[in-house]
Order: C-alpha cells, then sequence, then structure tokens
C-alpha cells in the first residue's frame, strides 16, 4: 500500500472533505440567561490576531516527516473562518517576502482548519519547509493577518539518504555469576528461597531451566565514536537521526539528547522501526566530541518469558525452535552538522565506533534489571584519553538492514509523566520491608541511594506486585503463569555510587515494592515511583459532585494510561500484548481523555504489518488470528479517529487493509452470522468466587458479539467507502450490514421478554442500529428492567458492553439507570471494589477472588490487576453526563451534538474536551428545581444542543448559559 498519497489523490481528497461541511442555518437564540459571545473565548470581528496553534501531522515544527503531502492544521481565532490561504517557502526570509517558492494554495472557500494536506512542491530528504496561514470570516470581507511562521522538515526517505550503518555487539559479553548476581537471577526465574509462594513440583523443573537460560543472558551494551567538527567554523544546527532495534539511549558529549524512555516504540521489527530525529546543536562543541549510545533488547529480543529461549544469531546446525526474538539488538545513528558558511558534516554509525558491556548485567522487560555499579565504565560517553579505551572493542556492522523501511516516530514518545509515592511501609519478615505507593500503576522506581547508605558490594533487591496480604506480604501472583520471568531490579553497590539509581529498559506494574538486602527499615521516601507511558496530551476533563463516581473515573484513567506504551497493551504485569479487542473495548476512554491522534495512526499500521488477516494481537511475533470481534478494532479504530480528528488520509491509507479483514470476515459467515469469537470477554460471574473457563462470557454468546461487530464494521466501511469515492464497495458492505442485522434480529430478538438475550446484546442492537425502529424503545425499556430488576441496578456486561449499555440506556430516557450503575451497592459495583477488593484500576475478573473468604488476602487472586479493557464506561461521562459527543459523522468536531443528561442523584457536572478547533465545555449545576447550564463552543465551530423533552437548536462559537427543566 502507497502510504505517501499523490497530489492528484489529494486534490481530490480535499474537494472530497469540502462536501463534508454541514449547512447549518443558525436560527435566532432566545436564550433564558444574558450572554456573551465572546467571553472566554479568542473572537475577533476586527482580526486584530491571526490564526496559532499551526501544527504539521499533529506535531509542532517535526523534523522528519515522509508523507509528502503532510496535513497542516490551525487554530483559525475567528467566530466562522470561511476561507484560508496558506503559503509554503524553502526559507522564513522568501516567507517573510511574500514569495512562496513551495506553494501558494490561494484563497480556498471552506471552514475546514484542521488536517488540510499540504499539495505543493514535492520535498525531498531534510528539506526544510516554512509556512503560514490566513483566513477569512464570516463577519469581515478582509483577511486576517498573517499568522507567525512554522515549519517542518522532511526526514530520511529512503535507504540511500542513510549513510550510517546498523552496528551491535561483536561478541556479547555474559557477565560472571556471582551470589549477588545469583540471587536476581533466581527472582526472576521465581524460584528464589526467600520468596513465600512456592511453586508447584512440576513448575520447579520448567523453571530451573529458566535460571540456566538467564545465566546465559548476555550484558546490555555501550558504544562510542569520537569526532572532531571544523574549529574554524560556526555551527548554526545539528539534527541527529537514530533509532535502534531494540530499546537505547543517545549521548553527545555525555548529556542525553532527549527525555524519552523505552524507545523506539514496539513494532513488527522485520516491517518497520520507527526513528527520532532531534535538534542538537547546542550539545556540541567545536573541535572534539563523543556520541554514544546505550543500547538493551526491549522488545526486540524478549524471548524468555514466553518461549524456550535460544539465541537466534547462534551459529549451530540443531533445528531451530520457534523464537519471539528478532535478534541481538542493533542501533542506527546519523548526524548532520551544519555549518554557516552552508557546508555540513555528516557522522554516521560505522566501522570506526567502538564498543563495551554495559553495567546492566541483565535486563528485560519481564524479568526487570540487574545492574552492577562496580562495573561502571567511567567517561564512557564523553571526550576521554585513548588509553581509557583500552578495553574496548570493534563493532560488527551488518550487512543488511534488519528492517524493510524506517518511519518516522510521531506519536509521543513514552516519559516519566508522574510522580507517585509511598503511603506505607510494611515488614512482613525481618529485612525485608515492603512499600505500599497506595496505587496500582506501570512504572518505574528511583531510589535514593545516599538514603539507603549502602556499603561497596552491598547488594538490594526490588521485586514489584500488585498485591500484598494484610502483613505486607508480596505476591506476584496476579502476573499469572504465562511469562516465565518475574518482577525484580537489583542494584549492587560500589561504595561510589551515584546518588540515586533508577532502571533503564524495563517497566513494572506494581502497587507494591518489596525490598531486601538491608539491615534496617529504608526511610518511607528513599524510594518513589513514576507513572510511565507514552505522553499523549490530555484533553479531556471530568468531574462531579458524587466524590464515588470521581474515583470511578480516576480508576479508568489509572488503568488505561498505565497501557500506553506505544501499543494499547491489555496489562502491565502480565501479557503487555496490544490485543485487539482491548484496543476497541476502551477506545472511547482513550479518545475522550487523551490526544490519541498519532498513536492510533501508528497502531493501525501495527495491522497493516501483521502477518494476521484478523490478528487478536499486533504487534510483535506473539500475534494471532481468526476471532473477528477482536479484529474489527482496525476498522472501528480507523473510523473514529475521522470522526475525532478528521483525518481522511488514514482512511486512505488503510482502506486496502480494512477491505481484505472485511471480505476474509465474510467468508467465515454461516447462515449470514459469525459463529465464532472471544465474546463479551469477562463479564460477572454471578457470585465472588465462581469459577469459569478461562475468562469466557457468561451472558452473551461470541456468536451476538462477532455477528455484531462485523455488522458495525460493515456499516462504517459502507461510510469509508462513500468518503473515499467507492460507490460499489458502499453499496456492497450497506447491504451486508442489513443481512447481518436482519438475522441478528431474527435468531436472538425475543418478542416475549423484549430484548436480544442480554444487556451487551440489547446495548449492541440499539448502539448499531440492528433493532428496527419501530422496537428500539421497547429494547431499550427491556434493557432498563434487566439492569434494575434482574441485576438489581448492576450491569452484567464484559468488556465489549462497556463502551455501549450507558448510552442504550441514556439516549432512551434512561439515564437515572445508567447512573445508577456505578452507585449501585454490593457486588459487582464500584463501591464493592474499592471497598471489598481494595481496587485502585481496573481487574480483569472482578469476581475471581471472594473478599470474604479470605479477609486477610492470604490466597491472592492470580488474574491481572490493571486491565483497562473495562474502562470503556469513562466515555459516558463526556458523552452522556457532558454530553459532547460528534454529530453524526461530521468529523474533528467542527460541528458537533450537546445533549447532557442530568441524573436526579447528582448535583452538578464539569467536562471539557479540546479538539482540534479549540475546547469544548459543559458544565451543569442543580439550583433548586431547575439545571443551570453553561456550555462553550470553540471558534469556528458549531453545536447542536438537545435538551431532554426539546427539538435541537445551533449554536455558533461562544459562551452561553441555560436554565433547564430536567
Amino acid at each position: 500500500m502507497n502510504k505517501n498519497l499523490g497530489k492528484s489523490h489529494h486534490n481530490s481528497l480535499q474537494g472530497r472533505w469540502k462536501k463534508l461541511k454541514v449547512t447549518v442555518v443558525i436560527p435566532f437564540l432566545a436564550l433564558l440567561f444574558a450572554c456573551s459571545n465572546n467571553e472566554g473565548l479568542n473572537v475577533s470581528s476586527t482580526h486584530s490576531s491571526s490564526p496559532s496553534n499551526l501544527l504539521v501531522e499533529d506535531n509542532k515544527s517535526p523534523l522528519n516527516v515522509h508523507n509528502t503531502t503532510p496535513q497542516l492544521s490551525w487554530y483559525a481565532n475567528v467566530k466562522k473562518q470561511t476561507a484560508y490561504q496558506i503559503r509554503v517557502a524553502s526559507s522564513e526570509q522568501l516567507l517573510t517576502a511574500g514569495t512562496a517558492d513551495l506553494w501558494d494554495s490561494g484563497k480556498v472557500n471552506t471552514q475546514v482548519s484542521i488536517n488540510i494536506p499540504y499539495l505543493g512542491e514535492t520535498l525531498n530528504a531534510n528539506q526544510k519547509a516554512v509556512w503560514q496561514v490566513r483566513v477569512w470570516s464570516a463577519d469581515n470581507t478582509e483577511p486576517s493577518d498573517w499568522s507567525q511562521p512554522a515549519f517542518w522538515e522532511m526526514g530520511l526517505l529512503s535507504k540511500d539518504d542513510w549513510q550510517a550503518k546498523w552496528l551491535q555487539v561483536q561478541t556479547r559479553t555474559v557477565a560472571e555469576v556471582t551470589p549477588a548476581r545469583y540471587d536476581w537471577i533466581q527472582y526472576a526465574a521465581n524460584v528464589h528461597p526467600d520468596i513465600t509462594e512456592k511453586l508447584k513440583k512440576h513448575q520447579i523443573s520448567k523453571q530451573m531451566a529458566v535460571v540456566e537460560q538467564l545465566k546465559e543472558q548476555p550484558t546490555a551494551s555501550l558504544f562510542r565514536h569520537s569526532f572532531k567538527t571544523d574549529p574554524t567554523k560556526k555551527i548554526v544546527r545539528a539534527k541527529l537521526h537514530s533509532t535502534a532495534g531494540g530499546y537505547y539511549e543517545i549521548f553527545l558529549n555525555g548529556q542525553k539528547v532527549d527525555d524519552r524512555l523505552m524507545d523506539p516504540g514496539q513494532t513488527d521489527y522485520d516491517q518497520r522501526i520507527l526513528y527520532n530525529t532531534d535538534e542538537v546543536g547546542t550539545l556540541l562543541s567545536k573541535g572534539q566530541n563523543t556520541i554514544a549510545v546505550h543500547l538493551g533488547s526491549g522488545w526486540y529480543d524478549e524471548d524468555i518469558a514466553f518461549s524456550k529461549w535460544h539465541n537466534p544469531d547462534a551459529s549451530t546446525t540443531a533445528p531451530k525452535r520457534k523464537s519471539l526474538a528478532f535478534g541481538q539488538p542493533t542501533f542506527i545513528a546519523q548526524l548532520e552538522v551544519i555549518y554557516a558558511d552552508g557546508t555540513n558534516q555528516i557522522v554516521a554509525s560505522d566501522e570506526q565506533w567502538l564498543s563495551h558491556p554495559s553495567p546492566i548485567l541483565k535486563e528485560g522487560l519481564f524479568s526487570g534489571e540487574l545492574y552492577d555499579a562496580n562495573e561502571v565504565v567511567t567517561d564512557w560517553n564523553v571526550n576521554t584519553d585513548a588509553h581509557n579505551l583500552s578495553n574496548w572493542q570493534p563493532v560488527k556492522v551488518l550487512s543488511k538492514s534488519p528492517t524493510k523501511r524506517l518511519e518516522p516516530q510521531l506519536l509521543p514518545a513514552i516519559r516519566a509523566v508522574k510522580k507517585v509515592t509511598p503511603v506505607k511501609l510494611y515488614q512482613p519478615r525481618e529485612n525485608v520491608w515492603v512499600l505500599d505507593f497506595g496505587q496500582n500503576f506501570t512504572g518505574v522506581p528511583t531510589v535514593n541511594l545516599d538514603k539507603l547508605g549502602l556499603k561497596a558490594g552491598q547488594a538490594i533487591n526490588m521485586r514489584y506486585g500488585e498485591w500484598a496480604d494484610i502483613d505486607g506480604n508480596l505476591s506476584q501472583k496476579s502476573g499469572g503463569g504465562a511469562p516465565l520471568l518475574k518482577q525484580v531490579d537489583t542494584y549492587i553497590a560500589s561504595g561510589n555510587d551515584e546518588k540515586t539509581w533508577t532502571p533503564t529498559f524495563t517497566w513494572h506494574g506494581f502497587r507494591f515494592l518489596e525490598l531486601t538486602g538491608l539491615n534496617k527499615a529504608p526511610a518511607l521516601d528513599a524510594v518513589v515511583g513514576h507513572l510511565v507511558r507514552s505522553d499523549v496530551e490530555i484533553v479531556g476533563q471530568f468531574k462531579s459532585s458524587n466524590p464515588l463516581v470521581n474515583r470511578i473515573h480516576d480508576m479508568a484513567l489509572w488503568s488505561y494510561e498505565g497501557n500506553l506504551m506505544a501499543v494499547p497493551m491489555d496489562c502491565p504485569i502480565r501479557e503487555r500484548a496490544g490485543w485487539t479487542g482491548d484496543a476497541h473495548a476502551a477506545l472511547i476512554t482513550g479518545n475522550y481523555n487523551y490526544n490519541m491522534q498519532k498513536f492510533w495512526q501508528k497502531y493501525l499500521g501495527d495491522f497493516e504489518t501483521s502477518a494476521h488477516i484478523a490478528p487478536a494481537v499486533v504487534p510483535g511475533k506473539r500475534s494471532h488470528g481468526g476471532n473477528y470481534d477482536w479484529a474489527v478494532a482496525e476498522v472501528i479504530i480507523a473510523w473514529e479517529h475521522y470522526r475525532h480528528h478528521g483525518d481522511i488520509q488514514v482512511l486512505a491509507e488503510q482502506y486496502e487493509s480494512m477491505l481484505e479483514y472485511m471480505n476474509a470476515a465474510e467468508k467465515q459467515l454461516t447462515n449470514n452470522l459469525l459463529r465464532k469469537g472471544y465474546g463479551d470477554w469477562c463479564d460477572p460471574v454471578l457470585k465472588p468466587g465462581m469459577t469459569r473457563k478461562r475468562c469466557n462470557p457468561e451472558y452473551t454468546t461470541p456468536t451476538m458479539t462477532t455477528s455484531g461487530f462485523l455488522a458495525h464494521g460493515a456499516e462504517l466501511m459502507s461510510k469509508m467507502s462513500a468518503l473515499l469515492n467507492k460507490p460499489e464497495q458502499a453499496k456492497h458492505y450497506q447491504a451486508l450490514f442489513n443481512r447481518i442485522a436482519a438475522q441478528f434480529h431474527k435468531e436472538f430478538y425475543d418478542p416475549k421478554t423484549g430484548h436480544y438475550g442480554s444487556q451487551t446484546a440489547d446495548a449492541m442492537a440499539l448502539r448499531f442500529g440492528i433493532a428496527p425502529k419501530e422496537i428500539r424503545q421497547s429494547v431499550a425499556d427491556a434493557l432498563n428492567k434487566d439492569v434494575l430488576e434482574k441485576w438489581k441496578g448492576h450491569g452484567s456486561i464484559g468488556a465489549l458492553g462497556q463502551t455501549y449499555v450507558y448510552r442504550a440506556l441514556s439516549d432512551y430516557g434512561y439515564a437515572d439507570t445508567a447512573y445508577g450503575i456505578f452507585t449501585a451497592e454490593g457486588y459487582p459495583g464500584y463501591q464493592w471494589q474499592f471497598d471489598k477488593l481494595q481496587a485502585t484500576t481496573l481487574w480483569e475478573r472482578k469476581g475471581v477472588w471472594d473478599p470474604a473468604k479470605d479477609p486477610e488476602g492470604r490466597n491472592p487472586p492470580g488474574r491481572s490487576l490493571n486491565h483497562p479493557f473495562h474502562s470503556g464506561y469513562d466515555g459516558w461521562f463526556y458523552e452522556g453526563l457532558g454530553g459532547i459527543r460528534p454529530l453524526g459523522d461530521n468529523p474533528g468536531y467542527q460541528h458537533f451534538a450537546l445533549s447532557p443528561v442530568f441524573p436526579k442523584d447528582l448535583d452538578w457536572v464539569e467536562t471539557s474536551y479540546k479538539t482540534g478547533y479549540g475546547k469544548i465545555v459543559s458544565n451543569w449545576k442543580r439550583q433548586g428545581d431547575s439545571v443551570v447550564w453553561h456550555f462553550e463552543v470553540p471558534n469556528n465551530t458549531s453545536a447542536n444542543v438537545t435538551l431532554p423533552g426539546q427539538s435541537s437548536k445551533v449554536y455558533e462559537a461562544g459562551v452561553y448559559q441555560l436554565q433547564v427543566k430536567p
């Protein structure tokens, strides 16, 4: 599939884009309270302000764009934009002079100001483009001032643009196993004698084999290269392109060039690797300089946890067993230094580099990190005397690239985004201390070595778990038995240690941290944690008058954030896999709370590189396929990405891959339904402690969910086909939807009960338009009755039902019932989860453990305690309580809907959502028997406002306040 679409194609895309506009007739607005259209908004009829927030590919001034028609966005800063003009030049000087040598769009009559494709001259590798925009508004015939200039730069577009070579260690080093190091190995293999949770006999031999594998695991690696810049010339800037097969850090003259962690993001590495481009001119010196790389395994060489490990690079005549690794870690780096006289200098990874073992002696995503400070290499990443390099070794240059293509990493990098501090210290046994952080999260610790006062050779071991019993005994049981490794970091002191230490190439899912190796209790602040995730911008805010509901919202966010690691993971302690069903189950939570535009674009690319047509997991070698209710995520994510961000290029790029999925799914139909799937995974068992086969659904058959989601996917494919000017496919998929919907209704609708057999099935029938229009209210009536009478106000929904049940109720007049699911008392309610399970994140199986039978927590649950696929409910806090939602198929929230509900037991709600056009606000508060509703419509947008029992009205940009009689 050609990801860089041509100009002619994008001219047609732009034409179709214009057709997507909604023509709105603005009625006279009789406001019940005084309002000001300008208050709090950047609205001007005299154009005192120009467009701002200029973005390219949803990034500010990106340095490695590959799209030849990159998408440009801005805030118009007028009440209603009627036209724009973009001009692009090869330098700021030309642009300032009014010379647009690359592109002048001319005046384009449209209100759209997001994701406008650049249609100018074709740009070459590393070429810079400077641009600005001005707009016309409905209330002024003259254009605004030109915006301040912004820019983007093209990346290294082909393999020929890379002069650098892929490097790796020539001979990997395996560190000697000392007693302190063996402790780490035993903890990681789960066989250390001090672990209180003992293995069963049949497990011991397998784990002892893991011990042998860990003994042979090589160290991480250090690389360096010294070079000279021309001391007679002034350096005006420098760009560094770099990436790795594995995780890497890169330094110039001892300074890390970025704050990225666990980088680059996981992909199918043999198909594509994401690379970074950094501006590093300020880090260079005149004359002598040193560039250095620290290289770890990451996902590239992670294999022990889920298979019988072998070294895929080892030469052997024996047949190779299946490996999840892609090979030995490797990296590539290319530095371009630009001088004031216009000349440049390329410093590239090549045969002249040197390598050395890292003090990180063992490392892995599932095992953790073994760090021996006695192995620290002084001055390893700075200029140093030649005699200090005597133990450094030549590198190996790969003769062939390890990947088919290098692509820019335009999604936000993984970073430490929030500090988490311990709240309690336990001492369950002698010289064993357990820190309780009070919150289950995904991250890394930072150890204050000064406060621990370690002696030379003293080792501390840190084990991580989601559970501890009443005495503080740590359990790692929730990690399950699938990964053969357990989370542990070990630090061995040298007596000349740094003040703090944080593991480099691993992260953990935990609330509790067990610390051993000390002779006295550590200070509570001797260890702090950091939430680590893809640094997507927070764009949604929600709070209400009910602390319980606020806590439920926070629990969704802690679960969702803790599993954003360049891939939407299922859980941070066990599989850490990009399960596709989990991704679409929690999609609405991500889209309303974070700017997921580039994140989802990257994840959709993982579907394209998957070896499976209907993958259950992407990316990585653990993928498998065949369950279409999971893999429909590709279609749903692509459509919702378009609705939330107005990005039609992604639909065009993804179309062939989605077509392949839909065609394969259609061939699996039996009498117009799909008869297999995972189903509404992990719906609640009737009583806590009940067993079940895996997490198979209790109430909704897989035929219901797989068929329902395929019907939904068919309707979305029909819409996307129409947008992309594919009328035959649009007609075909609408017909497919009709066939599946008719059969679904025929097989599952019971006219006696008035519903389709379960809460999830009813919700799907309503939200996907499967139920005939004339019975939809009666289906909602039956759903309401099931919640209130059969389930005593609770939801009986699993992962797939969470997104759909609440609006299926509130859109048909049952907002109190939808809201009541969150406040219902007893099992499986949220208050019960907080009180009885002490949950701070969403458990995979909330009924897997019976707290009444184990009040001291001696027999912990064996399933993940941090599973965001149950968080789909959070979208209703925005769409229902706030009423913020897309208006039909209108993209990008330029024309959106506001339709809040006002549950009788809730006093106030505050919601906001930042879109590509600005921030939407919807706040309401009860005053006597009325509700006062304050809402804000951003510049250059309009809102279709619908209140209970009233007809809809259209509101243009402004700030409004209404009094509502609920």
